[in-house]
C-alpha cells in the first residue's frame, strides 16, 4: 500500500509539472494536455504532432471533442501509448525533453509505470499527449526511472 501512495504522489507530481523555459542544448518544457488510463490505441506507439490538422485527426481518432488550439510556431505535440494492458495500475508520461541544439531534435524522456500492488482486473490502455518544446525532429527513449512490479 505504502508502494503504491508513494507511485500515486510521484505520478501527480509528473502530472503537474511543468519544467524551466528552453535553451539550446538542455532542458526543453511541457505541457500536460490529456492523459488517461483508458482511451488510448491498442498498440503500443510514439507520435510526433506538428499541425493542428494532425492533432485534430488524432482526438477525433481517440473520441475527444476539446481539442486545444496550438501554436505550432512555437511548440509540438507528442502522444504516447503504453498499449493495451490486461490490469489497471499502468500509466505512462513524460520525465523530462532534452533539447539538442545542434541537430535541433528533442528527446522525450518516457516514464511507465506499472502495478505495485493488486491492481484492478480490466483492460486498459494509458496515453499521455503533452505540448513541448518546438523541434525539427523528436526522439523517444525510455527513462531509466520505471516503476515496476516487486
Amino acid at each position: 500500500m505504502k508502494k503504491l501512495i508513494t507511485l500515486s504522489l510521484l505520478l501527480a507530481f509528473f502530472v503537474a509539472c511543468k519544467t524551466a523555459s528552453p535553451t539550446i542544448g538542455g532542458t526543453g518544457t511541457f505541457d500536460i494536455l490529456k492523459q488517461e488510463t483508458n482511451g488510448g490505441r491498442e498498440k503500443k506507439a510514439n507520435v510526433f504532432i506538428d499541425s493542428q490538422d494532425k492533432l485534430n485527426a488524432l482526438y477525433a481518432e481517440l473520441n475527444i471533442s476539446d481539442v486545444p488550439t496550438i501554436d505550432f510556431t512555437t511548440s509540438n505535440v507528442v502522444a504516447l501509448f503504453m498499449g493495451q494492458k490486461n490490469t489497471g495500475g499502468y500509466s505512462i508520461s513524460i520525465g523530462k525533453i532534452i533539447l539538442d541544439g545542434e541537430s535541433d531534435t528533442a528527446t522525450v524522456q518516457i516514464i511507465e509505470s506499472e502495478p505495485q500492488d493488486m491492481a484492478a482486473m480490466m483492460l486498459t490502455t494509458p496515453y499521455c499527449i503533452a505540448k513541448i518544446s518546438k523541434s525539427k525532429k523528436v526522439a523517444f527513449e525510455q527513462s531509466p526511472y520505471i516503476a515496476s512490479e516487486n
